[in-house]
């Protein structure tokens, strides 16, 4: 199959995570016998060849995201229809409808792949609704990070659409020997209101009376000092705020933590949850939006809300799993579903055969 994946680059809060899928997405696809290109953006424009498949960098005019965006639209227009793709798997609203305005004289079709959650009142505010509208409207296929997500586009949107969640390589994860005393890791955007780092710290508090030498290790972008300097006097001594690191490093952080801990808002999917499946180690969230599709029997605990009892008692639960020698291995059983090669490109390959 011939297919082109597309992604602008655009706005920086997503860069890091539309890169990993753009990449990930070609080399497993690439491996299993396809013949893949990425078209996206960047300082160095030209044409590359690794891994399996090639890559087309546009040069970027705009310092501008939206300007930037619409700009690519246009510029990859040529390219689409150049390709003769099969497929045309786009990530962002423009280059989605670039994909639709080609679709006829290009003979491909059309994934578009949602990393956000379509929700109607969210779009209403942004600058490109109308262009998403289109989107919903015509995409060949529409496609979201879970199945939280999936319900949104039909309730407000009453389209049906396909599931493509975050994907993870099982292989560059293994469980490790956990630290000696227990160790609860928070790996995301540490002042991030919506992740729910302070809701964290508050319920630590009350963890540390049954988990004598609890600490709290934070991984990710921002300072959260302030953050920190609010929590109960009883945890503030026993957070650690780690450097970011490599991948290499942070897969070795979540298999020596005792739990992940994100106890987010309104997320579409939580990548982070899958890597740390894919390390041994449980999960701890809140009963919100998609990370509850993530925690099965064995592998994590959700809380009911984010008052401090209930997400401690939440906590409680996935210190006594990583306490149990069966654990790892159910969290890394769960986490298969998620390999790319094993499972998100044979996914990606029957939705891409969709008439």
């Amino acid at each position: 199959m011939r297919l082109a994946i597309t992604h602008p680059y655009c706005w920086p809060e997503v860069r890091r995570g539309a890169e990993r899928i753009l990449v990930e997405s070609a080399r497993a696809l690439a491996g299993r016998g396809h013949d893949v290109t990425v078209i996206t953006s960047g300082a160095h424009p030209g044409r590359t060849r690794s891994e399996g498949f090639r890559t087309i960098r546009l040069r970027r005019l705009f310092d501008d995201a939206l300007r930037h965006e619409r700009s690519f639209a246009w510029r990859v227009m040529p390219y689409l229809l150049a390709g003769r793709y099969d497929v045309v798997h786009t990530m962002m609203p423009n280059d989605a409808v670039a994909a639709i305005r080609t679709r006829r004289l290009g003979g491909h079709r059309l994934v578009y792949e949602e990393i956000g959650i379509p929700w109607r009142w969210w779009w209403s505010q942004q600058l490109d609704a109308k262009v998403r509208e289109r989107v919903v409207r015509d995409a060949d296929t529409y496609a979201c990070m879970s199945r939280f997500a999936l319900d949104a586009l039909k309730a407000d949107w009453d389209r049906d659409g396909a599931l493509i969640p975050g994907g993870v390589r099982l292989a560059q994860f293994a469980p490790e020997p956990r630290h000696p005393s227990p160790a609860i890791l928070f790996s995301g955007a540490l002042t991030e209101p919506r992740k729910g780092l302070a809701e964290l710290l508050a319920a630590a508090a009350l963890v540390h009376r049954d988990a004598p030498g609890l600490e709290v290790w934070l991984s990710g972008p921002g300072d959260p000092g302030p953050i920190i300097a609010r929590a109960p006097a009883a945890v503030q001594g026993r957070v650690r705020v780690l450097p970011l690191g490599s991948p290499d490093e942070q897969g070795r952080r979540y298999a020596r933590a005792w739990a992940t801990a994100l106890p987010s808002r309104s997320d579409c999917f939580g990548l982070v949850l899958v890597e740390s499946l894919a390390s041994g180690t449980p999960i701890v969230v809140l009963d919100d939006s998609a990370p509850p599709e993530l925690v099965q029997d064995g592998n994590g605990a959700v809380a009911a809300s984010s008052e401090p009892e209930d997400l401690a008692e939440a906590l409680r639960r996935a210190l006594r799993l990583a306490a149990s020698p069966e654990t790892a291995e159910r969290c890394r059983a769960s986490a298969r579903a998620f390999d790319w090669d094993g499972a998100i490109a044979p996914r990606l390959e029957e939705i891409y055969a969709r008439r």
